[in-house]
């Protein structure tokens, strides 16, 4: 792993809006893929005690941005310039989900990802989301 990408992990879950997140686990990051595993936890619960979409748009944003970061030459995080998440299943409180991200091209200015959010236990797809970024 290199240092930009060693960097942006050691950060993480430490500031801002990404605290929400600091129980995610990293499970794999190379070559155009990350894969994780969040807790559902109350920072990540709905009021229903399941997993908020906006904490599920933010799983898109941060796991598809690692992905990107694997894929690109110069490990550039880029801005996002689109994204867009459905909702298939409820992941409950005190479960986990698998978030697999997989970069679908990685070009000279713009990225694009697709970012599968699964219940850990028996698979289930919780929802799906595709995010492009601009890579300056």
């Amino acid at each position: 792993m290199n240092d930009k990408l060693k960097e942006r992990l050691h950060g993480f879950g430490k500031n801002g809006y990404d605290r929400s997140l600091a129980g995610m686990e990293l499970l794999e990051l190379e070559g155009g893929k990350a894969r994780v595993r969040l807790p559902v936890g109350e920072t990540v619960q709905n009021a229903g005690g399941a997993l908020h979409g906006g904490a599920v748009a933010t799983l898109v944003d941060v796991v598809g941005t690692l992905a990107i970061m694997s894929a690109d030459r110069e490990h550039r995080p880029g801005v996002s310039t689109d994204l867009n998440v459905s909702w298939f299943a409820p992941a409950l409180s005190g479960s986990s989900v698998l978030v697999e991200a997989s970069v679908l091209k990685s070009g000279r200015t713009l990225a694009f990802v697709q970012v599968d959010v699964r219940r850990e236990g028996d698979g289930v797809l919780v929802a799906q989301g595709r995010m492009t970024k601009f890579l300056s």
